[in-house]
């Protein structure tokens, strides 16, 4: 194998590793969260009250309303939104509700599903890291190889 047909091999391997990279980082978010889903009945708002606060059970992963996956009310005029969320209390402030009205919400949230399991969050954060950085390693010193030998 020439040297030109080694560094399209290695080429190719990388342009592969690009497109496999975020769906091996996609599966270290998937072994790290768990779905979780919370009820919470007699929610009620005041005349002129459109949002309220929910104690959830379990932290939000990364303490962040983007991993809210949903909220629903059996109130039909509501229209739930995650507003704000506060990580010392596990409060959601949910906004768009019905004034003077009371509703069971449902929302359903990613939290950390590695709790129990002391370190094992950070391994499979950091492992698609360790990764990408083996197989470009492997690229890398196949193609050293390579023009070493010539």
């Amino acid at each position: 194998m020439g040297k030109g047909t080694s560094v399209i091999i290695g080429l190719i391997m990388v342009a592969v590793m690009m497109v496999i990279f975020p769906i091996v980082m996609e599966s270290a978010h998937e072994l790290q969260t768990d779905s979780y889903t919370h009820t919470e009945a007699g929610v009620t708002t005041g005349a002129g009250v459109t949002a309220a606060n929910v104690v959830l059970d379990e932290a939000v992963w990364d303490d962040s309303t983007s991993h809210i996956t949903s909220i629903t009310s059996d109130e039909v005029t509501d229209v739930p939104v995650a507003g704000t969320y506060t990580a010392a209390t596990k409060t959601l402030n949910v906004t768009g509700l019905a004034e003077s009205d009371s509703r069971t919400l449902t929302i359903v949230y990613e939290y950390d599903g590695l709790e129990d399991y002391t370190g094992m969050g950070a391994m499979a954060g950091v492992a698609p890291l360790l990764i990408f950085i083996g197989v470009l390693g492997v690229v890398m010193g196949g193609l050293y190889t390579s023009f070493k030998g010539r």
